[in-house]
């Protein structure tokens, strides 16, 4: 079936029309023209007032993925559509040329659709079975959608018609959700230019090299909070900033082209953030924002009220509407699961079963090394591999926006053109992000999961069907992607660090870009084999918000990683607190304490407040001293979000007088010796940001250290002045300029005065919804709170914001261009998210009938064997084969509806075709080698001569 031809047939209301009421479905598995009498499937889908489905009956992974899909395309089917252009980078041709750097990003980091094909055609038939069961309940939906005129109203408005879902679109938003955010490092080029501004402004290498270790330190720092404690284990990562001396003079050399770095492959003025440029694996375009960030706490039965585990689970992924995520419930197939997954993909990402919970988080590791190669000063194609020119393979790429697109968003349609470079050394392809076209200079970046996307992907998702903790770990086993896993049952609790590191062999400062020379990956530790694993703590509970996983563990290449202070730090507080005011035994409301109160606590404060209170009342100045009360005040509170009377700002002047002196300060300690590369602080979140710079310390690690005075450099010495500059003149003259910014904005020299408005936490509208702002809270996109082993379904809640349904009717979309009033199901768990109220999460059939407003069964077509069949024709029929006696064999070959010697003259006419070698399964008779030769032209003959 051919994609345009499915579209035209669905909108024009010709497709699906036994499908409304419940009949065989014929748009099915994509696999060709299946005999409708083969076996049928009944699933049954039971959906609560929210829109969260739950998925029964299901005999296979087909079945199952099928409901999966479908509910989702229901709910969420413009979102999925976004997202598998944004995958494919074309999504400027859907959503106009504002998505261009997102698609250049794409073609560049990650893969083609060829490749995208390959891999997929690579996986296990399990996890083929389930994508395509899956792909198969999405296109059921659509087409009803279609039959009816109910496409989701923002298909129309962008003049786009969605086309139906294929395997390798589920496989191009895994490539995007998880390569994009579940593959840390490649800050070497970054790194590279950071250093290069400290050693023209220093004047001297080695003083360069000695202060960016204040920023850069590769092994955890020993003052940093690790989930795992170091009285259960020492985990030694083997690397660490080596002395300058030892640093090679090529990769010094090299260094230096970084400041002149431009990206790859584009010469049209295109609008590209210096993450992108570098090679960093960030959110772009509609997508900025979304990222695995996330916090979790599991708690063993000895420190709970009940003598069971408890725990809650945040991750942070950004703050979208519809959510980036998906809730549903699967259950059938072996698997027993609820929590969400991700639109656009099958599967239960993070959840609970009847037996366990858990929850993930960001786990950083550096799992991309940038590599500098000299170029051919007369082609920049070729490059010097270890002393070898070789050449690079190339493709050019055009990015087109859309006119309608670009229209809505009120800009012109651009057309530009992006080259994409791979080199292939040392076993692996790589990518070529950057050049320096005076200095000869390429950046190339090599990953440890390149190609390995959907195994990693469903090793996560086949959680869902595990029973108990050895079977959680042995389907982590060897997970590669970089993710910390939080678990509990209702015996233990643990706490899994995962990822795939190279062994890097000694030499090169692995905080800069290496060179040919310099490169070499000796080996690697993939999932549980890193060792950063603890099972059951001795302390009694593991908490985790991104920090480091143990003491001695590596950092990564990240500038102020795992360093002195750090946001786990406050949910640890929070959670030692609880324990101590309940005598080491929390209820499930104490759970949920700790989470709201990590989430409405500043993350940072801590660390630099009591040095600014310090040098104010070093001050005689009456103004100073009265900030220094105010900020003494908020600390009182913790460094509390409050507005209790609810009049729109802070109650704690301290808030206001932070933020200002903290950016007066970042400037003047550290603006001198690296100008325009300080990195800006940003207190009111952007969009999707959760809490920004409240919520995390990534900026602020160096001058905590500076203002303790544990770093190389004394960086409040002004580089550009002849005096000796203190710590303390510094913190007076920020907090003087300080001063004098808030008396001018709150019209007031009274700190008393200075109430801040609130700061919001807004969601990114993904199609025509509107965007939404709360008052600012560092929490989960999604949370999960469950005490393990107890009956009712308060004891396991969750919540996922502003709502589980993304879905516009052409009709609501209309109202809401016109009057301003979208549907009520687009923001309805908004309002208990901002209250830290949570709805039912039931894991049980009872638990789920009781919430249950709605149900319907589905009744689709088993594929056989778990494989499709050829969904294009043999030779020259238009007819594709179909399998006319239900054996999973498709011995109607030219697909006129009967099996004779037409259909065997066929195959052997077309046995070394695209259609027959892309489905051996389907025309394999013999079954003797899993190939399809001569030998099953045969077979079928023989077959057919006693047919």
């Amino acid at each position: 079936m051919q994609r345009r031809t499915f579209v035209k047939s669905a909108l024009a209301g010709t497709a699906g029309a036994g499908l409304l009421n419940g009949g065989i479905d014929t748009a099915g598995a994509q696999a060709g023209t299946p005999n409708p009498d083969c076996t049928l499937d009944e699933i049954e889908i039971l959906t609560d007032d929210r829109e969260v489905s739950h998925v029964y009956g299901a005999e296979d992974v087909y079945a199952l993925g099928y409901g999966n899909g479908y509910v989702q395309a229901r709910d969420r089917l413009f979102e999925m559509d976004v997202l598998r252009h944004v995958g494919f980078g074309n999504s400027a041709e859907v959503l106009g040329s504002s998505q261009i750097p997102s698609d250049v990003q794409v073609k560049r980091d990650l893969y083609s659709r060829e490749k995208l094909q390959a891999q997929f055609e690579k996986a296990s038939p399990e996890a083929k079975q389930m994508i395509r069961g899956y792909s198969a309940g999405i296109n059921r939906k659509m087409t009803e959608l279609a039959a009816t005129g109910d496409l989701p109203g923002e298909f129309g408005a962008i003049g786009h018609a969605p086309e139906p879902w294929e395997p390798v679109d589920t496989m191009a938003v895994v490539a995007y959700l998880i390569g994009i955010f579940g593959v840390a490092g490649g800050s070497e080029l970054g790194n590279a230019k950071d250093f290069a501004k400290l050693r023209e402004t220093l004047g001297s290498e080695r003083a360069a090299y000695d202060a960016y270790e204040d920023f850069n330190w590769l092994r955890t720092r020993d003052s940093h909070y690790t989930s795992i404690d170091e009285s259960d284990k020492v985990v030694e990562g083997g690397e660490g900033v080596i002395p300058y001396e030892e640093v090679p003079d090529e990769q010094l050399a090299r260094a230096d082209a970084a400041p002149g770095a431009e990206i790859w492959g584009i010469e049209a003025d295109v609008q590209l953030s210096e993450a992108v440029l570098n090679g960093e694996r960030t959110g772009q375009g509609i997508m900025e924002g979304f990222k695995w960030g996330s916090n979790a706490l599991v708690v063993d039965g000895e420190h709970t009220e009940t003598g069971q585990p408890m725990m809650f689970g945040g991750p942070q992924l950004g703050h979208f509407k519809p959510p980036a995520i998906y809730e549903v419930g699967l259950h059938g197939a072996g698997y027993d699961v609820v929590g969400f997954g991700v639109p656009g993909a099958p599967g239960v990402l993070i959840g609970r079963t009847p037996d366990f919970a858990w929850s993930v988080t960001s786990a950083r590791e550096d799992m991309v090394d940038t590599i500098a190669v000299e170029l051919d000063p007369d082609d920049k194609h070729r490059y010097r591999w270890k002393g070898e020119w070789h050449e690079m393979d190339c493709r050019t790429v055009t990015h087109n926006g859309s006119p309608v697109g670009d229209a809505i968003g009120g800009g012109d349609p651009r057309v530009v053109e992006q080259e994409v470079c791979r080199i292939t050394e040392e076993g692996d392809e790589m990518t070529v992000i950057a050049r320096n076209a005076e200095a000869n200079v390429a950046w190339v970046q090599r990953t440890t999961v390149r190609d390995k996307l959907l195994t990693g992907a469903f090793e996560w998702v086949t959680l869902g069907r595990r029973d108990d903790r050895d079977g959680f770990e042995e389907a982590l086993s060897d997970f590669s992607f970089s993710f910390n896993f939080l678990y509990a049952d209702d015996e233990d609790i643990a706490y899994y660090h995962l990822a795939d590191v190279p062994d890097r062999e000694p030499g090169p400062d692995f905080r800069l870009p290496r060179t040919d020379t310099g490169h070499e990956w000796l080996d690697g530790l993939v999932g549980l084999d890193l060792g950063t694993v603890v099972r059951n703590p001795s302390k009694g509970y593991v908490a985790n918000w991104n920090n480091g996983p143990a003491k001695g563990w590596r950092a990564g290449d990240m500038p102020q990683n795992w360093g002195s202070i750090h946001r786990a730090e406050v949910l640890d507080r929070f959670v030692r607190k609880r324990l101590d005011d309940t005598g080491d035994s929390l209820a499930l409301d104490d759970v949920r304490a700790i989470l709201r109160s990590a989430a409405t606590h500043d993350s940072v404060a801590f660390g630099p407040v009591p040095h600014i209170i310090e040098a104010a009342r070093a001050s005689s100045d009456p103004q100073l001293n009265a900030m220094a009360d105010e900020l003494e005040a908020w600390t009182e509170t913790g460094y509390a979000w409050r507005d209790e009377d609810d009049d729109g700002r802070y109650d704690d002047p301290g808030h206001a007088i932070y933020d200002e002196t903290m950016h007066e300060l970042l400037a003047r300690t550290f603006g001198d010796e690296l100008g325009d590369r300080v990195r800006s602080l940003d207190f009111e979140p952007p969009v999707t940001r959760h809490a920004a710079d409240h919520g995390r310390a990534d900026k602020m690690v160096t001058l905590v250290d500076a203002l303790e005075g544990t770093t190389n450099r004394n960086w409040f010495d002004d580089v550009e002045t002849a005096g000796d500059e203190t710590r303390g003149e510094v913190l007076r003259d920020a907090l003087e300029a300080a001063a004098d910014t808030l008396t001018e904005q709150f019209g007031s020299p009274l700190p008393s005065q200075w109430l801040l408005e609130e700061h919001t936490s807004k969601f990114m509208p993904i199609g025509a919804a509107k965007q939404n702002e709360i008052e600012m809270v560092n929490r989960g996109s999604w949370n999960q709170v469950v005490a393990l082993d107890q009956p009712g379904l308060e004891n396991s809640r969750g919540i996922i914001p502003p709502s589980n349904s993304g879905y516009i009717s052409p009709e609501e979309l209309a109202t809401l261009q016109a009057t301003g009033t979208e549907p009520d199901r687009l923001t309805d768990q908004l309002g208990r998210y901002r209250s830290f109220e949570y709805r039912p999460l039931p894991s049980t059939r009872a638990g789920v009938e009781a919430v249950t407003t709605t149900s319907q069964t589905l009744t689709i077509r088993d594929p056989n064997a778990g494989e499709d069949g050829p969904d294009e024709p043999v030779g020259s029929s238009e007819n594709p084969p179909n399998d006319p006696d239900c054996d999973g064999k498709f011995e109607d070959v030219n697909g006129d509806g009967s099996f004779d010697i037409v259909d065997v003259q066929a195959l052997f006419a077309n046995r070394d075709g695209e259609t027959v070698q892309n489905n051996p399964s389907a025309f394999n008779f013999d079954a003797s080698n899993g190939e399809v030769d001569v030998v099953d032209v045969q077979a079928l003959f023989v077959e057919e001569q006693g047919n």
